[in-house]
């Protein structure tokens, strides 16, 4: 594995500055990689939340390279991927990291990852500079993030939507499979409405208490739905009851995304009551999780948007809230609250 020598770069000739200019360019790129074979704990650090947010990346670029079917997108959870930071078997270069897979099920020799999906995964020095991750500047502006867990729900979630998109609010929809596969269309709503979808399993258990294979069925089936309705493999998982283990959270290479506010919307089935302790316990940075399967709780939303707008907070999604790329096997909160499993 070379480290591209991006000649491309050196040899455009715009002009005599800027043919010097992209010749030191690539000259200090091919300094920095010191013609090496790379390594991947090299290019992450030594970071196994980055490596296995690296598998899990390569996974989606196979369901959006490839049509896949139910049972294949079932299996990309077993596919052969490397667990040590010492593998040899990717190629890195000024376009994409492309992953040379084992023999596999699916006959997928190779997945090309666009390096744009890539920074802050990828340590800065093997990035282009355009793509390299810049810590974000300080602002006095107060964001937090919506979340919905348990839909779609035919009715009640092409309402909310209506809200949410009037109010130019994004959210991020955590949807069981077995709902995912009676409403397919609603799910495509959520996604072609600005939104985003995770995965909260296939019909609600506690994964703790039904161990490792069957949480893994529940994830690996629920991807299948989404993928079959919306051709996109969910980012995110969030646990059932927020319960999750090491086990259980490193099978699926994922951010777990937790919440600080929990709106008790489910306990209340009050809209008073919920608007009322959402805006009593929302601080910057809160992921606040709510339910877009109880009408009092639909209900709530805009006077929550409004409320929190008035005090001003600006409603953004989980990757602009947490200021940086959410990698697996971490547990997210809120802003500056990630943990590990």
């Amino acid at each position: 594995m070379k480290f591209s020598k991006l000649i491309m770069l050196a040899t455009v000739a715009i002009s005599v500055g800027t043919a010097a200019t992209e010749v030191h360019a690539a000259k200090r790129t091919i300094a920095n990689s010191n013609s090496q074979t790379l390594t991947f704990k090299q290019i992450t650090g030594n970071n196994l939340h980055r490596l296995g947010t690296i598998r899990q990346l390569t996974r989606s670029q196979i369901a959006t390279d490839h049509k896949l079917t139910g049972k294949q997108v079932q299996y990309l959870m077993q596919l052969p991927l490397p667990h040590r930071l010492t593998a040899k078997n990717f190629t890195l270069d000024s376009q994409s990291l492309t992953m040379h897979l084992t023999k596999n099920k699916l006959h997928v020799s190779i997945a090309k990852i666009p390096l744009s999906k890539l920074t802050g995964i990828i340590l800065n020095r093997y990035m282009p500079s355009n793509l390299r991750y810049k810590k974000p500047t300080a602002t006095k502006q107060k964001v937090v993030a919506l979340t919905f867990d348990d839909g779609p729900d035919p009715l009640l979630t092409p309402k909310l939507l209506k809200v949410l998109k009037k109010n130019n609010v994004p959210a991020t929809f955590f949807e069981v499979g077995s709902s995912v596969i009676k409403y397919p269309q609603i799910s495509r709503m959520v996604i072609q409405s600005g939104n985003q979808i995770g995965n909260h399993s296939w019909n609600h258990p506690q994964f703790t208490k039904i161990g490792k294979a069957r949480a893994m069925h529940q994830i690996s089936t629920t991807d299948a739905a989404i993928y079959k309705a919306t051709g996109t493999l969910p980012a995110f998982v969030r646990p059932p009851y927020g319960a999750i283990n090491e086990s259980i959270g490193a099978s699926f290479d994922r951010p777990t995304i937790q919440w600080d506010v929990d709106s008790l919307d489910w306990s209340y089935l009050n809209t008073p009551k919920t608007i009322k302790h959402v805006l009593t316990t929302t601080h910057n940075g809160s992921v606040i999780l709510m339910h877009d399967i109880h009408p009092t709780s639909v209900a709530a939303v805009p006077s929550i948007i409004h409320v929190l707008k008035k005090r001003g907070y600006k409603f953004v999604t989980l990757e602009q809230l947490m200021q940086k790329p959410l990698l697996s096997n971490y547990q997210y909160f809120g802003r500056n609250d990630y943990r590990n499993l």
